[in-house]
């Protein structure tokens, strides 16, 4: 008989397998890109100890695996910790008929990519096993440029191929203040071509992409403008979605959304955390900030930044007075740790004017 073990640590885990990358996107906010060279690129961790890894968090209760990088496919062993996590058994609890009730059944994995190595074998495993694949497109005429390749077209003829095999399938958009205008045609071809499901998400300043945050941000208004064009999208073609990293509640005023979910609570440390190609655990993918190594997790529950995370001890100053605060979090803290210098900044999207980067406070 499996007994679940007991563990604060959230059911999902975001698995970043390498620094590597064959992109070169603009707008990535993957830490150990940023020009600065503040994030130390350390040694991988292999193939044996990342399935040491993962064993030991689905014997925790994990109960969804999600492999990026860099490009995930990129490190070698990619596809046999794929098949590895896939035929391990987690203890599931959901709530039915208004009862909790546990369920012992293979975990739920996940593959983000670019779609270039997405390749017939790794399609012939993805169906096997029922893995998701979410894939990034950030645009139609600008992915070239938002990317350093043009492969939008690839994108497309991998999701075709997804929905053919039966494939799960997510379309992953980054939106810029450069595809904005095409954001309803990025989104409606890949649906067309056979993604099952969108997530947006608003560009956040980190990583490659600080050094053109000036060009790539959104203003309030931009954000408001993707929200509505993404959701009259979703309910036209009748699929699901959702925006992937929280937004400020009061973005949403005046806002009616029939299809997507926009978040306002962040999900960091609490709904979900990320171990990095080292082995090093962070709150989040935005966060430029190393907690405990895995080897060492049962200690992460007294580490100060992680309980700033748990205990929502983030809130910036500036939203005290308001009466929702209950249910916000005053947007991305990562993303205003990134632009502000602490993580109870306030939002960039929050800030009066649209200030260039090297001029907001903290990044001196």
């Amino acid at each position: 008989m499996r007994l679940r073990a007991s563990t604060f640590l959230p059911s999902t885990v975001v698995i970043e397998l390498t620094y590597e990358c064959n992109h070169n996107c603009i707008f990535c906010s993957c830490p150990w890109y940023a020009d600065r060279g503040k994030f130390p690129v350390l040694e991988e961790l292999t193939t044996s100890q990342w399935k040491e890894t993962i064993k030991e968090l689905a014997d925790l209760g994990i109960t969804s695996f999600a492999f990026t990088g860099g490009e995930a496919l990129l490190k070698k062993g990619c596809l046999d910790l794929l098949e590895y996590t896939a035929s391990l058994w987690v203890d599931k609890i959901e709530t039915i008929e208004g009862e909790l009730v546990t369920n012992t059944v293979h975990p739920d994995v996940y593959l983000l990519s670019n779609g270039i190595l997405v390749d017939n074998k790794v399609m012939d495993i993805l169906e096997k096993l029922n893995i998701s694949l979410s894939l990034s497109l950030p645009g139609l005429n600008t992915f070239e440029e938002h990317t350093g390749f043009d492969n939008a077209s690839l994108v497309l003829a991998r999701f075709k191929e997804a929905r053919r095999r039966g494939i799960p399938t997510t379309v992953n958009s980054t939106v810029t203040a450069k595809n904005i205008h095409e954001l309803r045609n990025t989104l409606s071809s890949a649906l067309l071509a056979g993604a099952g499901q969108v997530l947006i998400n608003r560009f956040l300043p980190g990583g490659r992409g600080l050094s053109w945050a000036d060009e790539l941000s959104l203003t309030a208004p931009q954000v408001r403008s993707m929200l509505l064009e993404a959701d009259d999208v979703l309910t036209r073609a009748n699929r699901s979605g959702n925006l992937g990293t929280e937004i400020p509640l009061c973005l949403l005023n005046d806002i009616s959304l029939e299809t997507l979910q926009a978040g306002t609570r962040c999900s960091a440390a609490k709904g979900f955390f990320v171990i990095g190609p080292s082995g090093f655990i962070r709150v989040c993918n935005h966060s430029e900030v190393r907690l405990n190594h895995i080897t060492d997790w049962k200690n992460l529950k007294h580490n100060s930044y992680w309980k700033t995370f748990t205990m929502k001890k983030y809130l910036p100053s500036e939203c005290n007075s308001c009466n929702q605060f209950i249910n916000c979090d005053g947007g991305c803290r990562e993303a205003a740790h990134v632009t502000g210098g602490s993580v109870d900044s306030v939002d960039p999207v929050l800030l009066n004017e649209k200030l260039p980067y090297s001029l907001l406070p903290g990044t001196k």
